[in-house]
């Protein structure tokens, strides 16, 4: 497993798990999905969140691009920014409760694409321009 593989299986399964939390527990759960978001968002343009440092200490394999961002990068920006307005949206400007099944979908293709290597947010990167990873 790469590094980003590793860094989506674990970004899809919090979402998903804190969505679950705050929907049935606590709505304070709330927070660490958007947490998460923010993570993907903000290692989208830096590489780096503190789930790296761990994966780096198990010697997971990294990918980079050697020219501008790499599609990896794209599709963190992507999942990070939809995840943290999703969740935003419903906490703090009283949006539905069904937005948070947009977050969940978010989670779900991140999850996923950790196994099989691809969710639209790839296509999606590949479009607007963010480069395959060596």
């Amino acid at each position: 497993m790469t590094l980003n593989a590793a860094l989506r299986l674990l970004a899809g399964s919090v979402i998903l798990i804190s969505l679950a939390l705050g929907t049935y527990m606590n709505p304070a759960w709330y927070y660490l999905t958007g947490f998460v978001g923010l993570n993907l968002l903000q290692s989208g343009f830096t590489k780096w969140c503190p789930a790296i440092s761990f994966f780096r200490m198990l010697k997971l394999t990294e990918q980079s691009c050697d020219t501008g961002m790499s599609i990896h990068q794209g599709v963190h920006i992507i999942a990070g920014a939809g995840v943290l307005l999703t969740v935003a949206a419903f906490m703090f400007f009283a949006a539905p409760q069904w937005i948070l099944y947009l977050t969940a979908v978010f989670g779900a293709s991140l999850l996923q694409s950790a196994f099989t290597g691809w969710c639209p947010a790839f296509t999606i990167a590949g479009l607007i321009g963010f480069k395959k990873a060596a």
